[in-house]
């Protein structure tokens, strides 16, 4: 089997250090992060010893552009959250400050004359036609009105969390990805996830050696292609920057560059930023959602778990791999429920 780059070698010696499997393993209680990432590696390698990955997953393989790739799906119990586009496209027509050539202090003087919809500017003189343009993205095209809110407002607009509820819960695809270190180095797991009915499917595409990436990339791409916005948690710095990054080192076309993200990371910030020590996804899901991991530890030591992986061809650390991107995948979901409950009031 190939070998992991020389990214992943680095963070196996830095976070794992060369721990001695055979070794006797100190009990768990007090031990530090480090030492809990050499127990569980010791761990997963004995309990997987002599495995293949088809033994441990309903694993298929499915085509891609770029040749065949290993996929795995799961359907999880984690309903989608109800939605309410009337109250979104109410909440929309208060924006004044989408419509261009109106700032905060124009707006707030529009607002003092009782004009404090868009449907009540669009008879302007002035401004008149850009707000009618305005409302027919609203009501025709949510890219666009997701567009004009990123433009001129925050990424964390509770406006631009409204146009979520312009998308049925179906279309929207959730994405996370896991690489070999930081930006530049390899894409080993890419997973996604989806409502389908009133279940949340994961599908993980799964690089089983780093010569495999090309494949997961065009898996990805493929899969995207009927789903118009994309949601992540970090991801508008990190997990699309990476992609497309990786996307041009190989020549794949990604031919979906204009639909909304949505980066949970910035709204979490703003709703929560008074009761949480930090913005982690694992935090949010203890303090917020009341849902503890069991033997999660943070990603940076994903590099060093595949590097060990690549090295004994024991797919015991490829297993806390593809484990740890399904639990970010279900914690970005249920994230994304209850952003929805915070700032959708009246919901059914």
């Amino acid at each position: 089997m190939q070998e992991a780059s020389g990214a992943g070698a680095y963070w196996a010696r830095r976070l794992l250090g060369s721990p001695d499997i055979s070794a006797p393993v100190a009990e768990p209680s007090g031990l530090g992060t480090r030492e809990r990432a050499a127990r569980l590696l010791a761990d997963l390698q004995q309990q997987h010893a002599g495995r293949s990955l088809e033994d441990v997953y309903p694993l298929t393989v499915v085509d891609t552009s770029e040749g065949p790739v290993s996929r795995i799906v799961t359907v999880r119990d984690i309903p989608p959250p109800a939605t309410n586009p009337a109250w979104a496209a109410d909440k929309l027509q208060a924006g004044l400050e989408l419509v261009f050539g109106i700032g905060p202090v124009y707006a707030e003087r529009f607002r003092q004359e009782g004009v404090g919809r868009l449907d009540q500017l669009s008879s302007h003189p002035v401004y008149g036609a850009r707000a009618q343009a305005v409302l027919d993205a609203i009501a025709h095209d949510p890219a666009q009105a997701s567009s004009l809110i990123r433009d001129r407002l925050s990424p964390s607009d509770p406006l631009l969390w409204a146009t979520t509820a312009l998308y049925p819960p179906s279309a929207l695809l959730f994405v996370d990805i896991e690489t070999l270190g930081f930006f530049g180095v390899a894409v080993v797991l890419i997973g996604v996830a989806e409502w389908v009915g009133q279940a949340l499917w994961v599908t993980q595409y799964v690089a089983r050696s780093v010569l495999e990436e090309p494949q997961i990339l065009a898996a990805l791409f493929a899969h995207m292609a009927g789903k118009p916005a994309l949601v992540s948690y970090n991801g508008r710095s990190f997990d699309w920057p990476t992609l497309q990054a990786r996307a041009a080192y190989y020549g794949i076309p990604l031919d979906h560059p204009g639909w909304p993200h949505y980066d949970l990371l910035h709204f979490a910030r703003r709703l929560w930023r008074e009761r949480l020590p930090d913005f982690h996804a694992t935090t949010i899901e203890r303090e917020i959602l009341g849902v503890i991991r069991p033997d999660d530890l943070p990603g940076s030591f994903v590099p060093a778990f595949y590097e060990q992986y690549s090295q004994d061809n024991n797919v015991g650390p490829l297993c806390y791999v593809i484990d740890h991107n399904r639990q970010d995948m279900e914690g970005m979901a249920r994230i994304f429920a209850r952003l929805s409950e915070e700032w959708m009031p009246g919901v059914p």
